[in-house]
């Protein structure tokens, strides 16, 4: 339950509407990115259905730019072999980190 509420507070704090782009709203908070895989390797873990987890981030998560990045971690953590919470967000956060690594600044 603890996990959800963060999570959910960090999506809060990491939608900014005034930013439409994906890569604009979590590019540089990657930590979010970890988290958000966490929790949705956890509803995976615990039988939630790929369906029922794009449900639920429709209905918490209005921004759509929050929206695109919970569905890419939804269809990649359910197309993919399970993972624990832990090592979801290991996994996202650093390859968020290194992409935004290879990216130059601009």
């Amino acid at each position: 339950m603890k996990r959800a509420l963060l999570v959910a507070a960090l999506a809060v704090g990491v939608a900014q509407p005034s930013m439409p782009a994906f890569a604009q709203t979590v590019a540089d908070r990657c930590f979010a990115i970890g988290d958000i895989a966490g929790q949705v390797a956890s509803w995976r873990l615990h039988k939630k259905t790929k369906a029922q987890a794009l449900t639920q981030a429709q209905t918490y998560y209005k921004d759509e730019s929050d929206r695109q990045a919970f569905t890419a971690v939804i269809d990649r953590i359910y197309s993919g072999a399970a993972m624990t919470p832990d090592q979801a967000s290991m996994v996202f956060t650093q390859e968020c980190a290194q992409q935004k690594k290879a990216t130059p600044a601009q």
